[in-house]
């Protein structure tokens, strides 16, 4: 049986929250912690040096959003750029000794703020919420990149009466 639009909304709509929720989360956190962008190229370059676009890729952002938060890392002293051995016009990014000492502050302070956030749930659930999150992760990553239908545009103020006008043309 496959997915109802019904239960795809109310999906969809618990994820929305959960998205709101850990945003509010980390704001109310700012200058606790890092943002998710700047922590996830810090994981990423902890396992393995990786070309910039390779790294964009792997976090799922436009090239110049990981540009910029490269920058600032790189800024910081957390990573930095040294030559692509296979290839001399290009760089790889590497993390430092302290981006590896902030990295593991991040993950602690992370994983205290989550336990302290979470008193009432149990090890059970934890791991069902973690099994049913992956595999929602691996579907939606498998899914195909073209649709059926085309995408809608974003709507904002005048650009949204707009589009609604070409939808639904008003009487004449």
């Amino acid at each position: 049986m496959s997915l109802s639009e019904p239960r795809a909304n109310q999906l969809l709509a618990a994820l929305d929250s959960v998205v709101r929720t850990v945003r509010f989360v980390a704001a109310k956190d700012h200058g606790q912690t890092m943002t998710g962008t700047l922590s996830g190229i810090l994981k990423a370059v902890s396992a393995a040096d990786l070309r910039l676009g390779d790294l964009a890729a792997h976090l799922m952002v436009a090239p110049s959003v990981a540009s910029r938060a490269v920058a600032a890392l790189e800024a910081d002293g957390l990573v930095e750029r040294h030559a692509d051995p296979d290839d001399a016009r290009a760089c790889l990014i590497g993390i430092t000794d302290l981006g590896r000492e902030r990295l593991a502050e991040h993950r602690r302070y992370t994983l205290q703020r989550v336990v302290a956030a979470l008193p009432d749930w149990d090890d059970d659930e934890a791991a069902l919420a973690t099994q049913v999150l992956s595999r929602l992760d691996l579907s939606l990553a498998a899914a195909p990149l073209t649709h059926p239908l085309p995408a809608p545009k974003v709507l904002a103020g005048s650009t949204a009466i707009t589009l609604l006008d070409e939808l639904e043309p008003a009487a004449s």
